[in-house]
């Protein structure tokens, strides 16, 4: 369960970075001095936004199953995505 918490910090983390990028309140880094870097384009953020969002909805579903299994039938159970 450890894992999947980590890897769900990681994507917000990729994705508070995404956004930071795209509102330009951050750079996406480069060479020296952050000269020679382009800004990704919109589709290029976009995408890595929606593969972050898969990878962390298969990481919520992993702990939600790892979380739900062994629990006594008067619990509720949590609900998958």
């Amino acid at each position: 369960m450890k894992a999947e918490v980590e890897t769900l910090r990681e994507v917000v983390d990729g994705m508070n970075k995404a956004a930071k990028i795209a509102l330009g309140e951050e750079s996406a880094g480069g060479g020296l001095f952050g000269i020679g870097s382009k800004k990704p384009s919109t589709s290029e953020l976009s995408k890595q936004v929606q593969e972050l969002y898969i990878k962390g909805g298969n990481a919520y579903n992993a702990y939600v199953f790892a979380a739900n299994d062994g629990l006594p039938l008067q619990l509720n159970k949590l609900p998958f995505l």
